[in-house]
């Protein structure tokens, strides 16, 4: 047995052998002792034990809290599905630890630099997709999930060919198909370009007109402001979707239309300002059927 074994062994012992002695004087008292001596020691020794007890609380309370490592891996072990991804990342950052080429390093840091941003994201209940068009299966999925009954979209259209691509018009395809069954209420606010939209003329231009005219049609609710109507409030100026209250998708997108990025965002705040933007919106909006009625 070392050095360092023999110590613990004392240490675990010390509280055994005074336990047994304290006992032992305990018994020889109460046999031997008048009654008056042992209410005495029995009041000593209480408010031996009190002492020791607050003792041990303080000492307790002044040890620093547990590691945040530590906390970290107990929170893990409480979610599986995240306790494994943890699990095969760790095991990935090991073998990459492992490689000692200076270029392979380079990349892979710059690598999982992104991976933590994206990380530090989702840890803000947020999803970023950048130039690709994969968001609309999300886009899709959240337009089919159970319970949303209500979809609130603002386009801030600056290219006649705004969703006139192949993911646009398959977007706009499930808006009209689950509009008409009465699956979900769609209601949507277009923020018009001037030069797509000119004074003088009663409508926008085409194809963006067609695309307008067959959603209402097809009963989804719209408003159109024009661009210049929002000089003195430009921060009404964005593109985005309100899924009932789950989440807000905002969109930024090319001069040809395309969407270079989209943000998910599942956090209530989020979705509350949105609301905001939507109601000060209808303060410049024009329903799209008051302007079939001036065509009459």
């Amino acid at each position: 047995m070392d050095a360092t074994e023999t110590t613990h062994s004392e240490h675990s012992s010390k509280p055994l052998l005074v336990s047994a002695g304290l006992a032992g004087l305990t018994i020889a008292v109460w046999a031997a002792a008048p009654t008056s001596f042992l209410l005495g020691y029995l009041c000593l020794l209480v408010s031996a034990l009190i002492g020791l007890v607050m003792k041990t609380w303080l000492e307790v309370r002044a040890r620093p809290q547990q590691p945040p490592l530590l906390e970290l891996l107990l929170r893990l072990a409480s979610d599986p599905e995240l306790a494994t991804l943890h699990a095969s990342l760790a095991d990935a950052l090991k073998d990459v630890s492992s490689r000692t080429d200076p270029t392979f390093r380079k990349l892979a840091l710059s690598r999982l630099n992104s991976i933590v941003a994206d990380c530090a994201l989702l840890a803000k209940g947020q999803v970023a997709f950048t130039s690709t068009e994969s968001w609309r299966v999300v886009y899709e999925e959240l337009l089919r999930s159970p319970g949303l009954h209500l979809y609130r979209s603002v386009a801030y259209v600056e290219s006649a060919h705004y969703w006139q691509d192949g993911p646009g018009q398959q977007s706009t395809q499930l808006n009209l198909e689950l509009h008409d069954e009465g699956t979900i209420r769609i209601e949507r606010t277009a923020i018009i370009a001037d030069h797509l939209w000119p004074a003088s003329d009663l409508f926008p231009v085409d194809p963006l007109h067609s695309w307008l005219d067959q959603q209402h049609r097809y009963g989804i609710w719209l408003r159109l402001i024009r661009e210049s109507a929002l000089e003195n409030d430009p921060e009404l100026l964005c593109d985005f979707g309100i899924y009932g209250t789950r989440a807000v998708g905002m969109q930024t997108a090319d001069p040809a239309g395309r969407t270079i990025r989209f943000l998910l965002d599942f956090n209530f705040a989020k979705i509350q300002e949105a609301e905001t933007v939507w109601n000060r919106l209808a303060v410049y909006a024009t329903s799209y059927r008051d302007l079939l009625d001036q065509q009459h």
